[in-house]
């Protein structure tokens, strides 16, 4: 959910190619795990991080978006 009330918020998401019925392409990203960008949309290398109780995803790396997009 975007906080309107906050001009510095963001939201942050990645979706992924593929998917299909039942799975969902999109997933959400806690805002400690993206670094500082510029403007409402970036592209990022993503990784995911094993962990207990749960994996989660963080942005690695800004990349430029894809010549598609």
């Amino acid at each position: 959910m975007r906080l309107y009330a906050d001009p510095e918020s963001k939201t942050l998401f990645f979706t992924t190619p593929g998917g299909g019925s039942g799975n969902s392409r999109s997933t959400f990203i806690a805002p400690e795990n993206v670094p500082p960008f510029e403007g409402e949309e970036a592209w990022f290398e993503m990784e995911l991080v094993e962990g207990k109780p749960w994996s989660f995803w963080r942005a690695v790396r800004q990349v430029e978006p894809p010549a598609d997009a």
